[in-house]
């Protein structure tokens, strides 16, 4: 294994003048760099000392970014990016990483790839006050002439055991590579379920263009934060706050997708769209629900895929430049009642598979299976918003009349249990003008009436 130790020094010191103060060490970006490299991130932080930082195992990754140098030199010139105060080093152990960051981290390239050959000697050399203990016990060390971890290694474990206690031996022990079942184990940081932002404008205006570079940031950090996840969002919610409340808004896209430069389009249709009663003061956005993407295989044929892609896009930009009911996805459900089969919504309809109804929270709807319902004849697309009931005389089998019957009946008895009971027979006719219609006979009523439910294409 191999594993590098991203570490800093975190200071508590009150600044003598407010104009001196210094932006912290941000640890979120940190991560978002030890990310890139591996899956395999651990937050680590001295109980005794101020030091903290992330710890990186990257040897599954060496293969992926051209072995083991290429990664190192990689992740050397990407971490210069950060504050000065950030400390690198790199050991086959994570505690020995963490040791070598504090007391003996890489100056330059050269030394952080040098760390490639170091094995146990080299953790020796290093002071005492590199291991994570009591500052009582750094004392005792230092009276008794320990200055290096070499000499704390060389002495009997049980005398060490009997006179420092099981949590330093421990602590040494994890250095080295030792099994103990008090060392510190590396626990990978997972990153939270949700996201939540909220930034104060450094002016109070109405003014769109303004507003929107300024949102255009967070976007930049929920991107960040789905593609450490690998996930992607169909919903981002908005909150544009004032003196006076605050407007919500909502973007939504067809599909899961972590793309900023989507957001970003999707944003700046929709915000020319509002109108603010007040100067905006704070912009808060919020991720609740997010989606593992696919993975995607490049081809040297042409992706099928991609056309529904980019038709996907023409939707959201749609939605978002003429409104909300603009273009609806039209879901089915597991519901006899042609009424209530088909739905039509912003976004398209992610159901459980494993369930085909369930109506509310009403402890008397049954659940039915996909695979219980028979399959029904078939149903026009183009439904009346209210069946439009029939006037004159009954339809029949004969030709020559209003109302020709073709096929039938398909009995529908559905919904006993609610508000809406159904119990009908639909049959699929031609009317005077020769158009194929669908009709039914409503058996719930005494005197049984004919109605238009539909139109066939």
């Amino acid at each position: 294994m191999r594993w590098i130790a991203l570490s800093y020094k975190q200071t508590f010191k009150q600044p003598c003048k407010p104009q001196e103060t210094t932006p912290q060490f941000d640890a979120n970006s940190l991560f978002e760099l030890a990310a890139h490299y591996s899956p395999m991130v651990c937050w680590r932080q001295d109980q005794h000392h101020e030091y903290a930082g992330w710890l990186v195992e990257v040897h599954s990754s060496f293969r992926l970014f051209g072995g083991a140098q290429a990664l190192l030199s990689q992740l050397w010139q990407s971490a210069e990016e950060f504050p000065g105060e950030l400390q690198l080093a790199n050991h086959h152990t994570a505690t020995g990483a963490w040791w070598l960051g504090k007391c003996a981290p890489a100056h330059t390239e050269s030394d952080f790839l040098a760390m490639l050959s170091f094995n146990d000697n080299s953790l020796l050399s290093l002071p005492t006050h590199a291991l994570d203990c009591d500052l009582k016990l750094q004392t005792t060390w230092q009276q008794c002439g320990f200055n290096r971890i070499g000499d704390l290694w060389r002495l009997p474990r049980d005398g060490f055991l009997k006179r420092f206690g099981a949590q330093a031996l421990a602590e040494l022990d994890s250095g080295f590579g030792v099994q103990n079942k008090l060392a510190p184990g590396a626990v990978s940081h997972t990153p939270a379920n949700t996201f939540e932002q909220e930034t104060e404008l450094p002016f109070h205006s109405d003014r769109l263009d303004l507003i929107e570079h300024h949102a255009q940031t967070l976007l930049q950090a929920v991107c960040r934060w789905l593609k450490q996840q690998k996930h992607g969002a169909r919903e981002l919610q908005w909150s544009f706050k004032h003196a006076h409340g605050e407007e919500i808004l909502r973007l939504r896209s067809a599909q899961p997708t972590d793309c900023l430069d989507t957001w970003k389009r999707l944003l700046h249709h929709q915000l020319g769209r509002m109108q603010f009663e007040d100067d905006i003061r704070n912009l808060r956005v919020q991720c609740a629900h997010s989606e593992l993407l696919p993975n995607i295989n490049t081809s040297f044929l042409p992706d099928p895929g991609k056309s529904l892609h980019n038709w996907d896009n023409t939707c959201d930009v749609l939605r978002a430049r003429l409104g909300e009911q603009t273009v609806l996805f039209a879901a089915t459900e597991s519901d006899p009642r042609p009424e209530y089969s088909v739905v039509l919504q912003p976004v398209p309809l992610i159901k459980n598979s494993s369930i085909a109804f369930k109506k509310g929270d009403k402890t008397h709807t049954p659940e039915l299976n996909n695979a219980t319902l028979p399959c029904s004849a078939p149903r026009p697309l183009w439904l009346l918003p209210q069946p439009k009931p029939l006037q004159g005389k009954t339809p029949s089998w004969q030709a020559g009349g209003p109302w020709q019957l073709l096929s039938g009946p398909e009995r529908v008895e559905f919904g006993w249990w609610d508000a809406q009971p159904c119990k009908r027979d639909y049959y699929c006719a031609r009317d005077s003008n020769s158009s194929l219609v669908w009709l039914y006979q409503d058996l719930l009523e005494d005197n049984t009436r004919w109605f238009l439910h539909g139109y066939f294409a």
